[in-house]
């Protein structure tokens, strides 16, 4: 499989698991998690509260990381169809 469509077909998969619905769901549920965690914590507890908010910082670059590959999925699936239509035109132009 070529790098373009395979990046494609990454970035469709990604696509699919930021829309599913369940995954929205954990996502919500672990950050809401880690936020109440953060306001229960006693104030001087300097170590539980730089580990929740290493933990909000790890899943916001998960989600980002998902979003990039989508984003790269998309970018590859038009760089496909401009190649399709260059093509189509070389053909009908006789190149």
């Amino acid at each position: 499989m070529d790098n373009t469509l395979n990046e494609a077909v990454r970035g469709n998969a990604a696509q699919q698991l930021l829309d599913n619905e369940i995954y929205k769901e954990a996502i919500t549920k672990v950050h809401d998690g880690i936020l109440n965690a953060m306001k229960s914590a006693p104030m001087g507890d300097e170590k539980t509260h730089n580990r929740l908010v290493i933990a909000l910082q790890l899943l916001a670059q998960i989600e980002r990381h998902i979003e990039d590959i989508a984003n790269t999925g998309k970018m590859a699936r038009l760089q496909m169809e401009e190649n399709s239509l260059r093509n189509k035109f070389r053909n009908i132009a006789g190149f």
